[in-house]
């Protein structure tokens, strides 16, 4: 479920053969990387030099969401 939200959302995933990494830059955000691991979505922004680590597609669905407005007011 977690890679359904991310192309949702435009994030592609990089070529990174030892693990499965989506991304997704733009002037805004600067990086917002997710590692997706067993049952986890673990997502690091950049610019915020934040780390949340999600276990449902649903939170991590609400999170982006809410996750460009935040950028913006910073």
């Amino acid at each position: 479920m977690f890679r359904k939200v991310l192309r949702r959302k435009r994030y592609w995933r990089s070529r990174n053969p030892g693990e499965v990494v989506y991304l997704n830059h733009d002037k805004d955000s600067g990086g917002v990387y997710v590692t997706l691991k067993e049952g986890q979505a673990i997502v690091r922004v950049e610019d915020l030099d934040m780390i949340k680590v999600f276990t449902s597609a649903k939170k991590l669905e609400d999170f982006l969401d809410e996750l460009k407005p935040e950028l913006w007011d910073s």
